[in-house]
């Protein structure tokens, strides 16, 4: 049996405004689940750039980098790229599959990059965090406290070459002599030979004659064994060069590096992403123990790098090998002068070993009045010549301690030259290491000086351009999607268009 059902007008017009209103609703739950799924995806996007970084940086140096395309930088295409096709790939591995319909596709329709930072911008400041971030979770805090403690504490800005004051020592006592000599034989007192004999007795330091060691006894009644005279020492030591002093028969590495293409030379690129970043002590600290562990210095074998000496480049700044280990051992030995200086000044029995050689020396040219002088000549070449001892030891591998004790002092001043290379530096385990002593030097030289010299051995060693490194960006991204349950509706024309989305994100390797 056939029934017959009408329905009013007013109930259809009803009823399609409910259905409406309730993919209308649909519609916009919908429209909070894509722009959820957008913020997601942006997300996305950000860890495949992080994902991405230069592998060579990590395994060499562990640093963490995106490296901009040579030939497009500073476009920057190939990051939006690696972005719309990750995020693009993510959906459609969503959609796979006949039955599989997902009803929050959203596109990825325009990526771009409004800000970046170069890792080589600020001096080099992101480059220093990174380093000292990646030391933070292998170095302890009280090594770094304590290492902090001895490097402030170390000041060098009063530091003054005591083999030359040695020297210059030496002259005037030359010139007294060859005076009082010259005022002898014009009062007739004594003959030329007989000057000439006893201003070379003092020049020489040569204990001939008990007369000389008389002297001595009677001056300070401490008796002094003099072999050679401490300041002629000086002045012989001088004439071979630095290295010729402290690496004697040694092989120095002769490697050199092009100074105009390196970073301080050349112009950089520059990113457009500016930042307040700063570094706290012991960050500096840290950036310091990073470069020690992945850089090279003299004390050990690195043939295979552009230069073997590189921590010493980092000081020094120079083109070759051999001018930047000279240049930092003349700030080692300076810096030895001044605390070994120190130390005489505060021991009275070297005082006195001083004084009495300096009777000796001044007495044969019977000039007393030069003893005080003599005497200070004597203990500037005494502590030169342990300057000398001191680095030796350090590039030997020892340690040497920032203030000595007694039993630390290795040199005579009657013997300097048997005493300075009696020492193996494998004996003395006590005190700092050549690495540490870099790394007060390091403390010295300006942080973007270091940073960027860093940089230089990083890319003369592998085939990086630091300044295409970025290590952070900001991004704009638009994403597009059509409507679902809106197409259901039929009110009007019912042209919703494409919905659109916008985010904003920012990229970084330090955090």
């Amino acid at each position: 049996m056939k029934k017959k059902g009408s329905i009013t007008i007013f109930l259809a017009l009803l009823l399609t405004c409910f259905f409406s209103a309730v993919f209308a609703f649909l519609e916009a739950a919908r429209v909070s689940g894509l722009s959820a799924n957008s913020q997601i995806s942006t997300a996305q996007a950000g860890d495949t750039v992080l994902a991405s970084y230069n592998r060579d940086l990590w395994e060499n140096y562990h640093l963490m980098f995106w490296e901009a395309d040579d030939e497009e930088f500073p476009d920057l295409d190939s990051l939006e790229s690696l972005q719309q096709s990750a995020v693009e790939g993510n959906l459609t591995a969503l959609s796979q599959g006949e039955d599989n319909y997902y009803v929050l596709q959203v596109h990825l329709t325009e990526v771009n990059p409004t800000a970046y930072q170069l890792v080589t911008d600020d001096g080099g400041m992101a480059f220093r965090k990174q380093a000292a971030e990646m030391m933070k979770d292998t170095v302890a805090e009280n090594a770094v406290q304590s290492m902090l403690g001895w490097i402030s504490g170390e000041d060098t800005s009063e530091e003054k070459d005591l083999g030359d004051e040695a020297i210059e020592v030496l002259e005037t006592l030359e010139s007294a002599a060859e005076g009082s000599t010259r005022s002898e034989d014009a009062a007739g007192g004594n003959t030329a030979d007989s000057g000439e004999s006893s201003s070379q007795t003092a020049i020489s330091g040569s204990a001939d004659g008990e007369s000389s060691a008389g002297n001595q006894t009677s001056s300070s009644e401490v008796e002094v064994e003099i072999t050679e005279n401490p300041l002629e020492w000086v002045k012989k030591m001088k004439k071979n060069g630095i290295l010729a002093i402290v690496i004697p028969d040694s092989d120095i590495s002769q490697n050199l590096i092009d100074l105009d293409s390196c970073i301080e030379k050349r112009t950089l690129q520059t990113g457009t992403l500016t930042t307040s970043d700063s570094m706290s002590a012991t960050e500096k600290i840290l950036f310091y123990l990073y470069l020690a562990q992945y850089f090279s210095d003299a004390s050990e074998d690195a043939d295979d790098r552009a230069l073997a000496y590189e921590l010493e480049y980092m000081i020094a700044g120079k083109s070759g090998d051999q001018s930047n280990l000279k240049a930092v051992v003349r700030r080692l030995l300076l810096m030895r002068e001044a605390a070994n200086f120190a130390y005489l000044e505060s021991d009275s029995a070297k005082q006195q070993e001083a004084a009495a050689m300096a009777a000796a020396l001044t007495a044969v040219v019977a000039l007393p009045e030069l003893e005080p002088l003599v005497q200070q000549g004597l203990l500037a070449a005494w502590a030169y010549a342990e300057s000398i001892s001191d680095v030796r030891i350090l590039l030997e591998g020892g340690k040497v301690s920032l203030v000595k004790t007694a039993d630390q002092w290795h040199t005579e001043l009657g013997s300097l030259t048997s005493s300075v290379y009696a020492v193996e530096g494998s004996e003395q385990t006590k005190g700092l290491s050549y690495e540490n002593y870099l790394e007060i030097l390091m403390w010295m030289t300006s942080d973007e000086k270091l940073s960027e010299r860093a940089m230089d051995m990083i890319e003369k060693n592998h085939e990086i351009v630091m300044d295409q490194m970025i290590c952070r960006v900001e991004c704009e991204y638009t994403y597009e999607a059509s409507p679902l349950f809106w197409n259901f509706v039929n009110l009007g024309q019912n042209s919703f268009g494409t919905l659109q989305f916008t985010d904003q994100a920012t990229i970084s390797f330090m955090e």
